[in-house]
């Protein structure tokens, strides 16, 4: 498997990736909104040429500071399992750290995100915008909001509203 920058050429096939498995367009959606804006990229997982992993990261803020939200991810039904995500997972926060980023936000399960260094954003005194439930019927809890703070030095520049682009809603 090679896990590497999504590339122009990727881009159609990253989509079908989000919505095969999210079984619906909301996923891709969001990726095509944000992927060519400022501060946005993409990393896939391909093996053999064919991509079977895909990971979005695009601006967000938190009070003044930049930083970077990641998601959504998504990996082939018949490739979950086998460790794509968890590479996406560490080669997204690999080149956010590259890029000078001083963190990387996320909505997600912190069972499965705590073990690549993520908290929950209270920690930092941050609070999940999107906490409550959801127009498709689902709760989002204050801890699904999450942080992995990249630069310790910055970390303290990390306080005030956190925001997402506008196409999470």
């Amino acid at each position: 498997m090679n896990v590497r920058l999504e590339r122009s050429e990727d881009r159609e096939a990253s989509l079908a990736v989000e919505r095969v498995a999210f079984e619906g367009p909301l996923e891709a959606d969001i990726a095509e909104a944000v992927r060519d804006e400022k501060g946005a990229f993409a990393l896939v997982a391909d093996i053999g040429g064919v991509v079977v992993g895909h990971v979005q990261l695009s601006r967000a803020w938190i009070g003044g500071s930049n930083v970077v939200a990641l998601g959504p991810i998504g990996v082939l039904p018949d490739r979950q399992g086998r460790g794509v995500g968890t590479a996406l997972v560490g080669e997204a926060l690999d080149e956010a750290a590259r890029r000078g980023e001083p963190a990387v936000i996320l909505l997600g399960a912190p069972d499965y995100y705590g073990r690549f260094g993520f908290v929950p954003g209270s920690l930092y005194g941050l609070r999940n915008p999107f906490a409550g439930e959801t127009e498709q019927g689902f709760t989002i809890a204050e801890e699904d909001f999450q942080i992995a703070v990249l630069d310790e030095t910055r970390a303290s520049e990390l306080s005030g509203e956190v925001r997402w682009h506008a196409a999470f809603g």
